[in-house]
This record gives C-alpha cells, structure tokens and sequence, in this order.
C-alpha cells in the first residue's frame, strides 16, 4: 500500500468514527418531545412526554409534571402534577421533590388535599435538600425559623442555611449570618 491509499483509510477511518458518536447521540424521544413543545407542537410533545413517563422515565415524568402545574399544552391540574412529580421524585429527582414541596406550601389543591399541608411542604423540602437541592436547603431553613411545619429551631434553621450557602445559595448565607447575630446569647453559669 501506498501513502495515499493508507492516508485515504485514515480519513475515511476518521470520519466513520466522528459519525459513530453523533448517531449514538441523535436525539433521544425526550429531546423530540421538548424540542416539539418549544416549536408549539404540543399534542405530539404530551403524547411522547406521557409515553415516557409512564414507561418510568424520571425527567418525562418531572416535565410532565411542571406542565400540569402550569397548564402549558394540557389543562392545569395540580393534582396530576403532584402525581407525576411524585414518580420522578422516587427515581430520587430532586427538583420533583422541591416541586412537590412548593405545590403543598404555595399551591391550592395540593394544600387542600393533606391534612397539614405546612408539615407536608417541610417533609418534602427535607428530602429535597438531603438530596443536594440548595433552594430545598435554605426554605427548609426559613421554615425552622418561622415554625411553619415544623418546630421553631434558630439552631436547624442555621443548619440548613449553611447547607444551602456551601451549595452556592446566596440568600442562604445572609439568611445565616443574620440568624447568628440575633441568636440569644447563652448566659454564663455562676
């Protein structure tokens, strides 16, 4: 063989390797179904979006969700938002589960469907920031603040702040240092 032909193999080696990746990554029915919903194909977009979430996939479920809480392309229902975020938050998505927490503290049906709909929001924002969700982290802390759902804790209030500020979480490290300036004082022991 000559230089050519082996230069000529190379390329074509090359190019049918630069190929193989783009195929493997053409886009997933997960894709196509976003994609139709920013170019306002919404049938077809809840049609797979449903398919998927209901074959297990968490972020088809977590999409789905978000569009029933809305009402973006279906009837707004928070009821079956809270249903299919309630999917995606047991594949362990944590955003589903500040969702959920937020539909329960700020929502309608939701609040209205538990019994104490503030200690619902406080169970779920916990297991938001356990998962790494800051926002989870730092509201979870104003709640232990304020008392809301849970006990009044300035301590686990603190606690969850300096969680949610080691994430990045802004608000959350003002919200810390000011609890700890307006923390009482212990008085020495006599």
């Amino acid at each position: 063989m000559d230089i050519r032909t082996l230069s000529r193999r190379a390329f074509t080696l090359a190019l049918v390797a630069s190929v193989i990746p783009l195929r493997l990554a053409a886009a997933s029915p997960l894709d196509g179904a976003l994609k139709a919903l920013e170019a306002g194909n919404s049938p077809k977009a809840v049609e797979t979006l449903t398919r998927l979430a209901n074959d297990g996939n968490a972020l088809a479920q977590f999409r789905l969700g978000s569009l029933y809480y809305h009402g973006n392309s279906v009837t707004e229902d928070e009821s079956m938002a809270i249903y299919w975020w309630k999917k995606s938050a047991a594949s362990g998505n944590a955003e589903a589960m500040y969702q959920i927490a937020h539909a329960y503290l700020f929502g309608g049906t939701a609040a209205k469907s538990v019994a104490d709909p503030d200690r619902e929001a406080a169970l779920w924002y916990f297991q938001a920031a356990s998962a790494g969700h800051a926002e989870a982290a730092y509201t979870l802390g104003l709640l232990f603040l304020a008392g809301k759902g849970v006990i009044e804790d300035r301590n686990e209030a603190i606690r969850w702040f300096r969680s949610a500020a080691a994430k990045g979480h802004l608000e959350a490290r003002k919200a810390a240092e000011t609890a700890e300036k307006t923390a009482p004082r212990a008085k020495p022991k006599r």
